[in-house]
């Protein structure tokens, strides 16, 4: 039943068992960890939570992403009862599969507060005949008589990805220190006929985008590391990524950390650096994956840190913590991984990143399958996902609070 609801979800399906050949090393990045926490229970009225967001207008509202096509606002300890956005009707609808009829994600504008404007990352219809759908951002626009639900009129969409496999690609999205919006592109390919294409600059899949949505319908910001250059794609920011599911910013420092889903064996955390390549599908983690000659690692950026799916499955992402409630995290890198596990990463004095596991005091009897990782405005961290129980998945969220 676990690979059954691999295979059933959205991101969930990147988590692919391949048949390519790999070159394996030893993963001894973990140490031992005293860290202890306790889940504490939100809401189980969201049937397939996906990500939260904290509003950036001192309304203390959570949007929480449902992969159905809704979001939800969770306020004074409980979920509204009518949608703040519902496009459910703009999903892809011929395809009913998870993976292509789904809302991924949404990211607020920097001035949300003044100007009422989110966006939001979904898979919709598409007019050519050999793609399933198409992969769109969309900006809204809070109704001006409601704030608590948003205008389904003022969508614009501002960018579109096609591809005979982007229903497997859907990523995040979010707005950095610099006011851009930074959009991930998966690069799965089921279909042995179709090509990777993390390492074709001309090409969306596998990438890390960066444009700016203030102008109409997108701009290049002059800085884009391939901006200007013939035969590429200039929204690219970085690539040589399989699924880069969730990244954030570090809020003290601007790094960009992210996680990365891998294929046969390796699951890896990024810092990602404007126009690095991070090798796939010629790497996965450290070790080798579709290559046929000579390697020259030189050309590719190394993740901080990677682990095999004896220790998880999908790596997730998650965020520093720089809350007050959970002192044993205090500044250190905490991200989750799709089998219901916690790990921080923080540097020693040779600046390696070691892995520690997180320790769940009061985990669920059932397998809790983590789909996101995300932080409110006080910085104290939540997960999300479904509970794989006997009678059906059930969507979950939890708070993360001293164990």
């Amino acid at each position: 039943m676990f690979f059954i609801v691999i295979l059933s979800s959205a991101f969930i399906t990147a988590c692919n068992s391949g048949t390519q050949k790999e070159t394996v090393q030893e993963d001894t990045s973990t140490t031992a960890g005293p860290d202890s926490v306790k889940l504490q229970l939100v809401t189980k009225a969201i049937n397939m939570p996906v990500e939260m967001n904290a509003a950036p207008d001192n309304s203390h509202r959570l949007f929480f992403t449902d992969l159905s096509g809704k979001i939800l606002i969770f306020q004074n300890d409980s979920i509204s009862t009518k949608p703040f956005l519902d496009i459910r009707n703009r999903l892809e609808q011929k395809d009913s599969s998870l993976e292509s009829r789904g809302l991924f994600g949404m990211a607020f504008h920097p001035q949300f507060a003044t100007n009422g404007k989110f966006y939001v990352c979904y898979n919709a219809p598409t007019s050519i005949k050999e793609n399933v759908c198409k992969l769109v951002i969309s900006e809204f626009t809070v109704d001006k008589n409601d704030p608590a639900v948003a205008d389904t009129s003022s969508e614009r969409r501002v960018f579109e990805v096609e591809g005979e496999d982007i229903k497997f690609d859907a990523s995040g999205i979010a707005f950095g220190p610099d006011g851009y919006l930074y959009i991930s592109v998966g690069d799965i390919v089921f279909d042995t006929t179709h090509k990777f294409a993390a390492q074709d600059l001309n090409k969306l899949a596998g990438k890390l985008l960066r444009i700016d949505v203030d102008k109409i319908p997108y701009a290049i910001p002059a800085d884009n590391p391939f901006a200007g250059v013939k035969d590429t794609r200039p929204e690219i920011w970085a690539y040589g990524f399989r699924k880069l599911w969730r990244f954030s910013f570090d809020k003290r420092t601007n790094r960009l950390f992210g996680g990365e889903v891998g294929e046969n064996k390796w699951e890896e955390i990024n810092i990602i650096e404007k126009g690095a390549n991070y090798g796939w599908p010629v790497k996965e983690g450290d070790t080798l994956f579709n290559t046929k000659g000579p390697v020259n690692d030189a050309l590719y950026t190394p993740a901080i840190n990677t682990y095999t799916h004896d220790v998880g499955t999908c790596a997730i992402g998650g965020n520093f913590y720089y809350g007050t409630a959970i002192p044993s995290l205090k500044n250190k890198y905490v991200f989750a991984d799709f089998r219901g596990s916690l790990f921080t990463l923080t540097q020693d004095e040779q600046h390696k990143w070691l892995r520690q596991p997180v320790k769940i005091l009061n985990s669920p009897k059932d397998p809790f399958l983590i789909t996101s990782y995300n932080i409110d405005e006080t910085n104290e961290p939540y997960v999300m996902g479904v509970l794989n129980a006997k009678d059906g998945l059930k969507g979950v969220v939890y708070k993360i609070v001293k164990g």
